[in-house]
């Protein structure tokens, strides 16, 4: 639903092609991770065969084909793209990891080699969140940031994550034994 509500959303301020849309995806960086752009032209054929996009061919590209195709969205992609945006902001998923379900298993494994393992997770974590503010614009920027809405979705995941590392913190420090004797 989000990739969908992203391609629509890039859509709406003008046609563009396959490429250009994965070029503005990957310049968000991690903001933006999980769309690939093999999932970009996958989700642009099948928004395009429902109506919500038109799709034109264009002549004089680089390339065997020699053409390109510019989509645009129609009046169904916008009511599309509205429908999308409100049904994200209003809902609420819990995000599935995986490491949840781990967790009821625990007891397969040497609670020194889980701690371990935490440990690894808790830095896989902060090179993810060290990457998010890489992508941040600066603050210090002399120029009207017109970036306001990309940084709320940064903030958001950077949230996400400082939740992520608390709940490693609490669980690494659960799992230590507790040494009852010592002073």
């Amino acid at each position: 639903m989000h990739k969908e509500l992203h391609l629509l959303g890039l859509l709406h301020s003008g046609p563009r092609t396959g490429y250009q849309l994965h070029r503005i995806t990957k310049a968000h960086g991690e903001l933006y991770a999980d769309l690939k752009k093999g999932n970009v032209y996958y989700l642009l054929d099948r928004m395009a065969k429902s109506g919500e996009l038109d799709m034109a061919v264009e002549a004089g590209a680089p390339g065997p084909r020699r053409e390109r195709l510019v989509y645009t969205i129609t009046e169904k992609g916008r009511q599309r793209f509205h429908a999308l945006l409100r049904e994200v902001l209003r809902t609420y998923e819990v995000p599935h990891t995986g490491v949840e379900v781990g967790m009821v298993f625990l007891p397969y494994l040497d609670v020194t080699e889980v701690t371990q393992l935490l440990t690894e997770r808790r830095s896989a974590v902060l090179e993810r969140r060290a990457a998010i503010e890489g992508d941040m614009p600066s603050s210090e920027s002399s120029e009207p940031s017109d970036h306001g809405p990309v940084n709320l979705a940064q903030d958001y995941l950077l949230c996400l994550i400082d939740a992520e590392l608390s709940w490693i913190e609490r669980t690494i420090e659960r799992l230590q034994p507790r040494n009852e004797g010592a002073s």
